[in-house]
């Protein structure tokens, strides 16, 4: 891995059993090790509270802070503000297994975790389907107000209805 992404390391070997807390700042080198991401700017902290017992590890992971995407509605690019809380366990055995979803599997002769992977992977899990100005505290009036007269609102115009479903309406109306 890059010299970058190894500042996202944690060595547990000479640490002691029980809990461990550390403090990783995430900012735009970071995202610059993963050029097929999304994201590419953002200033972010993740804080990991490691649990460490005999042959496993216990990772209690909360990242905030805010990365820039583009809006879906203007096309601006803005910063939108994320959270995300997520627990990662580390199982230390003789053999060399595949990583699983939230597991990952360490050998004996390990002595460090890298966390950048699982750091890079949850920032883009927490980022919603739908980003728009307005939404997690972002402004509204932020969004390019020239782009949005090109838009068309399903609100903006009134559709006519079918004089047949509105004498229908108008029956089910009168029987009230």
């Amino acid at each position: 891995m890059a010299s970058i992404l190894s500042a996202y390391s944690i060595s547990y070997k000479g640490l002691k059993l029980g809990e461990h807390s550390f403090e990783f700042d995430i900012k735009n080198d970071f995202f610059a090790e993963f050029p097929e991401g999304e994201v590419k700017e953002g200033t972010l902290t993740a804080k990991v509270l490691m649990n460490r017992q005999n042959n496993l590890l216990e990772f209690d992971i909360v990242i905030k802070g805010k990365v820039k995407v583009t809006c879906d509605r203007c096309l601006e690019q803005f910063f939108l503000p994320i959270e995300y809380k997520g627990y990662l366990v580390a199982k230390i055995g003789n053999e060399h297994i595949e990583d699983e979803a939230e597991v990952i599997f360490l050998t004996e002769d390990d002595h460090e975790v890298n966390l950048a992977q699982y750091l890079y992977e949850s920032i883009h899990l927490s980022l919603p389907l739908k980003r728009y100005h307005g939404l997690r505290g972002t402004s509204v009036e932020d969004c390019d107000q020239e782009m949005l007269k090109y838009i068309k609102f399903e609100d903006d115009e009134p559709t006519e209805i079918d004089p047949r479903w509105q004498a229908l309406k108008d029956l089910l109306n009168n029987n009230n």
